[in-house]
């Protein structure tokens, strides 16, 4: 009796040794949530863009102030929107890929589908200084190439798609005398660049 009492405990202990450790492997880390999708960028870019006819004025005397207002015509059409090149989007929306790219892209820019006016814009502004000034208006543009990811079970991102996407900024209008300071980062820095 005592032996078989021990065989059976021998038995019973040897399962129970089986029975873990299967247990224990089947629950492997998860690193994302499954099914959700993520975006990273091969490379971006950021420009400032001249989106209507430039238009110039002199003012030939130092004293006093003068309020100017010049109607400029509509010259360049910008766009906001992504392509797939290949692929599926693995899950993305167009809102979250422009966010991201917004995020990696110093500026600030359209999040939404859209495109620039098309139509003339009045610009107003008040000279206090002799000299050539130039009135414009522009946006800063962001494009990039990315590519889409998506989680498989919870447990690694799955490549799925790969495109470009493009998105603008607000539209910043405005008059630069030639020889002021001004940012070289700003659209008036690129106005002068062209014209003085």
């Amino acid at each position: 009796m005592r032996f078989a009492s021990a065989a059976v405990a021998t038995t019973l202990a040897a399962s129970a040794l089986v029975i873990m450790p299967t247990a224990t492997a089947s629950a492997a880390p998860l690193v994302c949530d499954p099914g959700s999708g993520s975006v990273s960028w091969v490379t971006t870019s950021h420009s400032r863009v001249l989106t209507h006819k430039v238009k110039g004025y002199e003012k030939e005397y130092s004293g006093g102030s003068r309020k100017i207002t010049k109607t400029l015509s509509h010259e360049k059409t910008l766009t906001s929107g992504w392509t797939v090149q290949g692929g599926a989007t693995a899950g993305l929306s167009l809102g979250k890929v422009l966010a991201s790219l917004d995020a990696n892209v110093e500026g600030s820019y359209n999040h939404q589908k859209g495109k620039t006016t098309t139509k003339s814009v009045s610009v107003t502004d008040t000279l206090t200084k002799k000299g050539r000034y130039w009135f414009y208006v522009g946006r800063l543009k962001a494009s990039g190439y990315w590519q889409g990811y998506r989680c498989d079970r919870g447990t690694k991102w799955v490549k799925q798609g790969h495109g470009e996407a493009r998105s603008y900024g607000a539209m910043v209008d405005g008059a630069t005398r030639c020889g002021e300071k001004v940012s070289k980062k700003s659209i008036a820095a690129l106005v002068q660049k062209k014209y003085c």
